[in-house]
């Protein structure tokens, strides 16, 4: 039997990586980004800026006569900032993309799903929001899987929250630039830890988890009848997971404690 998934997404690393498998598994691939021509001719592209309404509405239009298996949204940006510094705008921009645009592919796309079709969300470790400068990403993250899993509640449908540890890809790279406001020096007082925060995304940009072993991983959950509501993918994401039942204060103060230790190092 034909098996269809759209992806939302596709300039993503991760999500190219996660294609080329599930083109070898013969999945019937259709793929949104906004910048189209960037997959080959077996791959039926769309122009897609989740932040627009009309974009949504375009889609939607064109395609009207198919039913997908599964829809995976990949798309996603990190806003960084110290929460006394951060900047109104830059957080409705992470929470546009990052909350608004699943919660728009939810009320466009949902009915393009077979009845028993699953929509998986990329979401990130960030989600258990012990992560010091990266909050608006983190909340963007936890406000999404509980959306996610609220709309499975009232509905039914199936979905699965993947969350990545960090994984070695140009989203760092992406994110630096993204970031680069927020991570210029105003004062003082996060001096070393934002220049921290920059060589730490370098590093991540080169030392993370495979990108190719990780697209494997989510082509595999993406191929399973009834996966579980939430996979956790590389140790650090895992560790992460324990903060859930641990007491709040412990956790503050062991975060503190090895950031601390992680910029006095890089002195």
């Amino acid at each position: 039997m034909d098996k269809s998934i759209l992806i939302i997404g596709l300039n993503s690393e991760l999500a190219q990586n996660t294609i080329r498998e599930l083109k070898m598994n013969g999945w019937d691939i259709y793929a949104t980004s906004r910048q189209v021509g960037m997959m080959d001719d077996k791959i039926r592209e769309f122009n897609l800026d989740v932040t627009s309404e009309l974009d949504f509405i375009r889609l939607k239009e064109k395609l009207k006569e198919v039913k997908f298996d599964v829809i995976l949204n990949f798309a996603g940006i990190a806003i960084a900032s110290a929460v006394d510094e951060l900047d109104e705008i830059e957080l409705k921009k992470q929470f546009d993309i990052n909350v608004f645009g699943l919660l728009r592919i939810i009320k466009y796309l949902d009915s393009n799903l077979k009845e028993n079709g699953r929509l998986i969300n990329i979401s990130s470790m960030a989600e258990y929001g012990i992560f010091p400068f990266l909050s608006p990403y983190c909340m963007s993250k936890a406000s999404a899987d509980i959306l996610l899993n609220t709309f499975s509640i009232e509905t039914g449908r199936k979905v699965v929250s993947i969350r990545p540890g960090v994984i070695a890809t140009k989203f760092w790279e992406a994110s630096i630039e993204l970031n680069d406001r927020a991570l210029k020096v105003k004062n003082e007082k996060y001096k070393e830890e934002k220049d921290f925060l920059i060589n730490n995304a370098n590093k991540n940009s080169l030392h993370g988890a495979s990108p190719i072993a990780t697209g494997k991983k989510i082509a595999q959950i993406v191929e399973l009848k009834n996966p579980k509501p939430v996979y956790n993918i590389g140790l650090d994401a895992k560790f992460a997971k324990l903060s859930r039942f641990l007491p709040q204060k412990l956790i503050n103060c062991l975060v503190r404690f090895i950031l601390k230790t992680r910029v006095q190092r890089k002195k």
